[in-house]
């Protein structure tokens, strides 16, 4: 795989990633509220506990009503009410409002969403070593039988085979710097790729089966493998996502 273009790529989108200074900022007083609300709790403190859970509410929403700018805006504000969803998969009345919250978002920003190339996270040109030749390594890629994408941690697309594109009917570069939940859905997402790539980001590699069909309505049953790939810094960067599809039964449609 050409790793090291990858691994740039992800220095380029993250550097992008906390460009909204307003919305980051929104971002990191909520995170530094929840963790004294969860102080608060393990004290029993039923009075800050009151307090804090007073001031979250209006921030949420605030960071709800955020126009953002530019497609890394969008994803980090509508990454953040995925992770919220996440976090509270426990509580059917949060998941609910947080996923609607999602949806919303994703209309809001619907021709956001789909900007223009001079919107996507830029690809760095790097010095290459002598017989590196990054056409063949696509060429590699889109050879192989396997589905392959790779996603940085903020579960934005980095890279994508042409496999994996044909299987969404879209080109390769149609998920470049696109949110996971853009390309497979809300509830795929959440019920099933986003904690396991989760658990993928925190060093564990990952396999698990599932069942899907295709446009034509043939069944397949998918062998999925999540391997975290490290940046320059060798700390865990993103995923490495390989799925293999085997077919069920004949096509029904």
């Amino acid at each position: 795989m050409a790793i090291v273009l990858i691994q740039e790529t992800l220095k380029s989108i993250r550097q992008e990633q906390f460009g909204g200074r307003m919305l980051s900022a929104l971002i990191e007083r909520f995170e530094k509220l929840s963790k004294d609300l969860v102080l608060s709790v393990r004290r029993g403190d039923e009075t800050d506990i009151n307090m804090l859970d007073a001031r979250l509410k209006p921030l949420t929403r605030r960071i709800f009503d955020f126009r953002a700018r530019n497609c890394s805006e969008v994803i980090t504000q509508i990454g953040f009410f995925n992770q919220l969803c996440m976090h509270n998969s426990e509580d059917d009345s949060s998941v609910r409002r947080y996923t609607a919250m999602v949806a919303e978002l994703s209309n809001r920003y619907r021709d956001v969403v789909d900007c223009a190339e001079t919107d996507l996270p830029k690809f760095p040109k790097i010095p290459l070593s002598d017989g590196y030749d990054p056409s063949v390594q696509d060429m590699i890629l889109d050879s192989v039988p396997e589905r392959v994408a790779v996603v940085s941690r903020d579960y934005r697309y980095i890279y994508c085979n042409q496999r994996n594109a044909d299987f969404h009917d879209k080109r390769p570069c149609d998920f470049i710097g696109k949110h996971m939940v853009e390309m497979i859905g809300v509830n795929r997402f959440q019920s099933r790729a986003g904690p396991r790539i989760d658990q993928c980001f925190s060093g564990a590699s990952v396999s698990y089966t599932y069942e899907i069909s295709d446009r034509s309505g043939q069944m397949f049953e998918v062998d999925c493998r999540m391997t975290p790939m490290t940046g320059l810094d060798k700390s865990i960067a993103g995923a490495i996502i390989i799925l293999t599809m085997q077919p069920m039964f004949a096509s029904t449609a």
